[in-house]
Formats: structure tokens, C-alpha cells, sequence
């Protein structure tokens, strides 16, 4: 689904309105500039930590983040740091761009219509599914875990494009879903041929974002369905359960009956990967570092 390779035409009806829809909504929800052009300095050798930090100086709601973020406890510095430049250097690349593209996903989206979604419980939702994400991702040894966070934070970014496009469908759906995020996938492929999650892979893909972060998303229901990166929707599905089973991160804002369903234990080890980890240790180490996330994100 992250592939834009596949011709529309190949696709099925339901499908061909999902990339119309996707490119109907762009003038709406286009990349940020600022995301645009890291993800492109990252992608040049040649660039350097000044570069990026130039880039990010011209943002100063993602500068105060930045800032925020790197004098919070999680860092433990002596000093406090009072310029990007810095800031850069102690974050290092990969947190860095998880932050510059999660931050901006937030501002980009948060624009559209909310009447149908509680945006706060949203955000709140996407960031805890991003931390569960990242922590699974670190400690079965994924390359480069912050991608997770990402998608995690960004997983269900097409349930606010269908909120937009359909308000009545959507407040339809959600209220058969009743909390549980994987019926409520089943319920929008009834109604639309589509669900939140193709939907969201698809306008990723049209922002141009990683083929992992993309197919994660568009199968975090169907991870076996994942053509390109089964390992990270696997993740994403199983954090997006451990998610709707706590009581800050769930979907519905309070945990629902069944709604951690999703998660499961031999998943990952049927990818070649050993759980060897406890679960409980996980979410208490993600709640920690929830309270701190959410700031930035939530002001």
C-alpha cells in the first residue's frame, strides 16, 4: 500500500477514490517545508549539523520544541542548552528527524476538522502507540527504533481525512466501534471498501516518507498483509493493542473490552524475533516517559 508503484488503475474502485481522495486532501494536509527539507538533508551526504540546524531555526514553534525537549530529564545535562545548533548535536539525526516529522505530522493534521474526533485524546492516543512502538522496537533490536515512533505517533492519520471528508460515516463508525479500533477498520471497509489505516499509508507515501513508516501503517491491522515491512507493523499492531489496553493511551480514552485484542506474543517470534522482555516493566517504562512526550506534542 506504501508502494506507489502499482498503477491506480490496477486498483480496485474503493481503493482509486482512496488515492483521489489522498490527492484532493494535499492542498489541506501537504508536508511541511520543515519536514520536507530535513528528510532531504538527510538524505545528502554531504549535508551537515549546521544545515539542519539552519532549517530548523526557521521554525520557531519546532525550535521551542526542539529546545524543550533536549534540557527535559530524559537527557540529564549538566548545562542547559540555549541554541539549535547545539541541540542538534546532543539529539543526533535519528531523533532529530523522528521529532521534526512527528511535531510536524501533529501541526499539519490537527488543521483538519476535529468536530467528530476529541483531538487531544487523538494525539494522546498516536504518541503512547508511538512510545509502545519504539520501546518493542529497542528491545527485540530493530535498526533505527525511532522510525516506530513515527508511525505509531501517525498511525491513524486516515481516520481524520474520512472524519473530514465523511463526518457522518465517521461519527457512524465510531460509535458502532465503541472503543475498539480494530472493529472500527472492519466497520470503515464495510462502508467506504477502505479503512483508516490504507488511507493514512497512502497519504504518507504522497508525502514521501520511508516505505517502512508508510507499509507499517497501512497494515497495523493486517500485518501479515504487509508488503514491505512486516517486522514494523507487526510492531505497530501489537502496540497500537497494548495502547488501547492502558488508560492514558486508548483509542476511545478510556480502556474498551476486547480493544487490546491485537496483541500477540508469538507475532514477532514468528518474524525471527525473541520476546525476551517483560511486559509489564515495558508500559511502566513507557507511562515515564508518556508524561514528558505528550508535552511537547499537547501545549
Amino acid at each position: 500500500m506504501s508502494t506507489p508503484a502499482v498503477a491506480v488503475t490496477e486498483l480496485s474502485p474503493a481503493l482509486r477514490i482512496a488515492h483521489t481522495l489522498v490527492t484532493d486532501m494535499s492542498a489541506i494536509v501537504s508536508p511541511p517545508e520543515v519536514c520536507l527539507k530535513v528528510n532531504s538533508l538527510l538524505a545528502n551526504e554531504r549535508s551537515t549539523m549546521a544545515d539542519l540546524a539552519a532549517v530548523i531555526v526557521r521554525d520557531p514553534g519546532l525550535s521551542a520544541r526542539v529546545l524543550r525537549l533536549v534540557n527535559s530529564p530524559w537527557y540529564g545535562l549538566v548545562a542547559r542548552v540555549d541554541t539549535i545548533s547545539r541541540a542538534v548535536v546532543v539529539l543526533g539525526v535519528n531523533e532529530l528527524q523522528k521529532i521534526v516529522c512527528a511535531m510536524s505530522a501533529v501541526n499539519t493534521f490537527s488543521r483538519l476538522n476535529g468536530a467528530v474526533t476529541n483531538m487531544n485524546s487523538f494525539w494522546r492516543h498516536g504518541v503512547y502507540t508511538g512510545l509502545v512502538a519504539q520501546a518493542i522496537a529497542r528491545r527485540v533490536g530493530i535498526l533505527h527504533p525511532e522510525r516506530l515512533f513515527v508511525a505509531g505517533v501517525m498511525h491513524d492519520i486516515g481516520t481524520l481525512i474520512i472524519n473530514h471528508r465523511y463526518p457522518e460515516i465517521a461519527e457512524e463508525t465510531i460509535r458502532q466501534a465503541a472503543g475498539d479500533e480494530q472493529r472500527l477498520a472492519m466497520i470503515e471497509m464495510e462502508e467506504l471498501g477502505f479503512d483508516h489505516a490504507q488511507l493514512g499509508g497512502l497519504m504518507l507515501a504522497h508525502w514521501q516518507l520511508p516505505a517502512a513508516i508508510t507499509d507499517a501503517i497501512a497494515w497495523h491491522h493486517e500485518p501479515r498483509t504487509a508488503h514491505v515491512a512486516p517486522i514494523e507493523a507487526t510492531i505497530l499492531n501489537m502496540a497500537d493493542g497494548l495502547a488501547n489496553d492502558s488508560g492514558s493511551g486508548s483509542f476511545s480514552e478510556l480502556p474498551s473490552a476486547g480493544a487490546g485484542a491485537e496483541w500477540d506474543p508469538l507475532a514477532l517470534t514468528r518474524l525471527g524475533l525473541t520476546l525476551n522482555f517483560d511486559l509489564n516493566t515495558l508500559q511502566d517504562d513507557v507511562d515515564r516517559e508518556y508524561v514528558e512526550t505528550i508535552c511537547l506534542f499537547l501545549e
